[in-house]
């Protein structure tokens, strides 16, 4: 009898999974925000060889489509300007689906490791700057800004669905969600009055690998030595996922497809010291863009701030910039932003994360929605080097237009000269009166033939344009170090 009973549950679940065949991706909850003026795909599970019915209210239409032996079914929709609230009725085989409150608007996928999934109320002992403003002001657009934060685990075998539902960003919301997703989002619909939606998918401490297959690795174009150093990682159950697959598998396939106008990539602390970052950068947006049939979806991207890493006057950091910043130039569609004078020294996770997420949306508006802001986000990356007979180094930046911060507003720090012998010597910098060449200079390097500007993990370098863009790290040498 023991027995019976204890098979009843799983006789009563197996009925009403059979019962109930139709139901949508976890994608497709009530309060989701859907890609406005696009096609937008939308799918679940149903009875095989049965026809599928999606309704939209916001067009009044009726698409159809079959169920796949496989009881997997999909319909293409098409959406309207940004607006709401709507609801859509799925129905299939006597059954039926509704999704109350759907919102059209602007949809952002915000990935990659700590920095990016730091919360609104921040870690502990680490802060974020604004977040109570932040937390006791969401109501008042929390109907407008909504989050699908995703938390799945590690996963061996690719998914078909994510255990998570969009929600409203109410301070409770807010206070757990992405300090930099939400506040990209709430900048975003400010600037464009439209809902916006965020998808927040990021894992502290996370590695790249993990965000792609194998097989994409395979294609990055790397060197057998470089292949070898990523093969030999092993993986830690306890630990964030540091091998292939690992995030892709759980992550971001179940949400492929998903309409949404890009991808935020805030990346790269677990990977530092890996020259070869940006060919797997390149080869992980180019993965996401196949698999989400959009060749040219924008990708924008952080570059990772100063901090000591064990070693202040270490060079390893600055390196990798170096190589984060090869992505912008050899893939199209991508833009970085720069958090050269936003760095803390004492911690991995600066505090000024809404400083981070206002670049990126002034890089969307000016890049991807074509906004005429006023502030070019262009970086300024080393143009000419002039060795004076004097030991003067003269420097020229492209993309500051006579507006770099001057010399009368702070001192300039973070430059270096170098002589033959190869050994840096901190400099002093004053912008020249045109506003884009720089004045360096260095007693102990009488003959300089080479300079830098934030190259050491952390040096306190705080070059910007005027209108507060950091100019990014540089240097005139190629040496190893």
């Amino acid at each position: 009898m023991k027995k019976i009973l204890a098979m009843i549950p799983a006789l009563v679940l197996a009925f009403s999974l059979q019962a109930q065949q139709l139901h949508l991706v976890h994608l497709f909850t009530d309060h989701a925000v859907l890609q406005q003026e696009t096609t937008v795909p939308i799918w679940g599970w149903g009875k095989p060889g049965a026809t599928v019915s999606v309704y939209t209210s916001w067009d009044y239409e009726t698409r159809k489509n079959v169920v796949g032996p496989e009881g997997r079914w999909r319909v293409d929709v098409t959406t309207a300007q940004a607006g709401g609230p709507y609801h859509i009725k799925v129905s299939c085989a006597g059954e039926s689906v509704r999704i109350e409150d759907i919102m059209l608007g602007e949809v952002w996928i915000c990935s990659g490791q700590s920095n990016m999934e730091m919360p609104v109320s921040g870690f502990g002992f680490q802060g974020v700057e604004g977040s109570t403003e932040a937390i006791l002001e969401a109501p008042v657009t929390a109907d407008a800004i909504r989050v699908f934060d995703i938390k799945t685990g590690k996963r061996t075998e690719a998914q078909d669905d994510v255990d998570c539902v969009w929600t409203l960003s109410n301070g409770e919301v807010v206070s757990r969600t992405s300090a930099i997703g939400y506040f990209f989002a709430k900048r975003l619909h400010a600037s464009l009055n439209v809902p916006v939606g965020i998808i927040v998918n990021a894992w502290g401490g996370s590695r790249i690998e993990p965000w792609m297959t194998r097989g994409t690795i395979d294609a990055a174009g790397i060197t057998p030595e470089e292949r070898a150093a990523i093969d030999v990682i092993e993986e830690k159950p306890d630990r964030w996922p540091e091998t292939p697959e690992l995030i892709w598998n759980g992550r971001v396939a179940p949400i492929v497809g998903y309409a949404a106008r890009g991808f935020l990539w805030y990346q790269g602390c677990s990977n530092i010291g890996q020259l070869c970052y940006d060919k797997l950068q390149n080869a992980m947006v180019r993965f996401w863009r196949e698999k989400w049939g959009r060749g040219d979806m924008p990708f924008i991207y952080t570059l990772l701030a100063p901090y000591e890493h064990e070693d202040a006057d270490g060079r390893w950091r600055p390196q990798f910039v170096e190589a984060q910043l090869r992505t912008q130039d050899s893939l199209p569609q991508s833009w970085a932003v720069c958090t050269e004078t936003l760095g803390d020294r004492q911690t991995v996770h600066p505090a000024k994360k809404r400083e981070v997420a206002d670049m990126m949306v002034l890089r969307a508006l000016q890049n991807v929605y074509g906004v005429n802001t006023g502030i070019s986000m262009e970086l300024p990356r080393l143009q000419n080097v002039v060795y004076e007979a004097d030991g003067t180094v003269k420097v020229t930046l492209t993309q500051v237009w006579s507006n770099l911060m001057g010399i009368s507003a702070r001192e300039v720090v973070g430059f270096e000269l170098s002589g033959e012998d190869r050994q840096f010597h901190l400099a002093t910098a004053e912008v020249d009166w045109d506003g884009q060449t720089l004045l360096v200079r260095c007693p102990e390097v009488p003959h300089p033939v080479a300079v830098r500007y934030g190259w050491r993990n952390w040096m306190g370098a705080n070059l910007q344009k005027t209108n507060g863009i950091p100019v990014p790290p540089f240097r005139s040498d190629d040496w190893e170090y």
